[in-house]
């Protein structure tokens, strides 16, 4: 079978995914693979053979899009800009994928991430395939898991879905329906879950089920619920980040042994407002608890993240690091201070570590929720933990024997990752004999 992954955003969109590639070549598929651009050299590593898909992920990130319009107090400029993120690349996209699935000659499955799945869904239904997405949060209406802080109840949960999908619709159906007309195909007078439910796609849902106990049961085989995904030891060797001889973690182990476990803190692709302003943050914090700090970078520029991995304000209190590897770090740590995004909650769990999660947007809050409802993390938004004792009261109060006890059963619950990889890959592996026979 051959597979072409449509692929966008940022890094935490497009790894996981990527595992789930690389296990469907293993098994004797044909894997075309298709990312953000400025993503193209990570996949490349992994000897995916990528081509750029879409537009460049971190310079929508940094744009004043989304640094400055989505955060404006001007609820008129503020729904435009929602509107825009929404549909952001989406010509690109639809151009691009349709380019790809020439080049190669067609395809049996498309295979997306939830950024940019309007579109994906679209070229699918145009060209007659199977289409596969991967979710990495509860994305679509349950009874389980709110979407928003507070709502408990599987009625008020559904309610509130219900209403996030009606605004999602409102925000993107015109874009939607443009693209879908440069495809020839009719509008849409539904929104896309439905659609896809009724076409009996599969939306494997990359998330462990210890967090959202009965989701399984009431989404069925349709929406399977995996376990988190990440990448083997091989494909991360492969990407440089797990030695420390060298380049951005030069050093670190001598670091990381010269101490008591760090605090790990990172916010990935996530644009910070003020990277010194949140290091005087974590300095202080560290100076009051008493503990030392690891901070990687991730796609901005702090003080100290030089390529040789230099010492932030304090080298034996704070160090600064440019991207390091989760899997192999996290577990020398602590505690994790993160943006909430489900590759970073998904490799923190994994390490058995208690979490502050500074979210941003979209599905960060409700990982700081889960965790926050299994007695392993607490939340504040992101702003705020450069106030003076934010983020050191976060961290006391994830910093004690119990919560370090809870997090460290919890972590040995996860579905190993190389299961939910295979589980992933099952069902994409699957989703041809479920397509639908009719094309548009």
């Amino acid at each position: 079978m051959r597979h072409v992954m449509a692929l966008v955003g940022s890094r935490g969109d497009v790894q996981p995914a990527l595992a789930v590639a690389l296990e469907l070549r293993r098994r004797g598929h044909e894997v075309v693979t298709g990312v953000a651009p400025n993503l193209v050299p990570l996949a490349g590593r992994l000897g995916l053979d990528p081509v750029p898909l879409g537009i460049d992920s971190a310079a929508l990130l940094g744009s004043d899009l989304v640094r400055r319009d989505m955060r404006s107090q001007h609820p008129v400029r503020r729904v435009r800009a929602l509107r825009a993120v929404a549909s952001a690349g989406w010509d690109e996209l639809r151009t691009g994928l349709l380019a790809l699935l020439d080049d190669v000659g067609g395809a049996d499955t498309v295979v997306t991430g939830l950024l940019g799945q309007e579109v994906a869904a679209a070229v699918a239904e145009r060209r007659g395939l199977a289409m596969a997405a991967l979710h990495y949060c509860p994305v679509r209406a349950n009874g389980v898991v709110s979407p928003v802080s507070g709502v408990r109840g599987p009625r008020a949960t559904r309610a509130v879905w219900a209403l996030g999908e009606r605004v999602r619709w409102g925000l993107t159906r015109r874009a939607e329906n443009d693209q879908r007309a440069a495809l020839g195909l009719g509008g849409a007078r539904v929104h896309l879950p439905t659609r896809l439910r009724d076409a009996g796609a599969v939306e494997v849902q990359a998330y462990d089920p210890a967090l959202a106990p009965g989701l399984a049961g009431e989404w069925g085989p349709r929406r399977p619920l995996t376990g988190f995904l990440a990448l083997d030891d091989d494909a991360r060797a492969r990407l440089g980040e797990t030695g420390s001889g060298s380049g951005p973690t030069a050093g670190l182990d001598d670091w990381l042994d010269d101490g008591e476990p760090p605090v790990y803190v990172g916010f990935g692709s996530m644009p910070v407002a003020d990277p010194a302003a949140l290091l005087a943050a974590v300095d202080a914090a560290c100076a009051d608890l008493g503990v030392r700090a690891l901070v990687s970078a991730g796609w901005n520029d702090f003080p100290g993240a030089g390529p040789d991995g230099a010492p932030g304000p304090d080298g034996k209190r704070v160090r600064v690091v440019g991207a390091v590897d989760h899997a192999a770090v996290l577990p020398r740590c602590r505690a994790a201070v993160h943006h909430g995004g489900a590759g970073t909650t998904a490799a923190a769990l994994r390490a058995g570590l208690p979490a502050v999660v500074g979210w941003y947007s979209a599905d960060q809050p409700m990982w700081g929720d889960l965790l926050r409802g299994a007695g392993v993390g607490v939340a504040r938004r992101a702003s705020t933990l450069t106030q003076p004792g934010v983020l050191a009261g976060a961290l006391t109060e994830v910093l004690d024997d119990a919560t370090a006890a809870r997090a460290a059963a919890l972590g040995a619950r996860l579905v190993p990752a190389d299961r939910a990889v295979a589980a992933a890959a099952d069902a994409v592996a699957g989703a041809q004999a479920k397509a639908p026979d009719a094309a548009a």
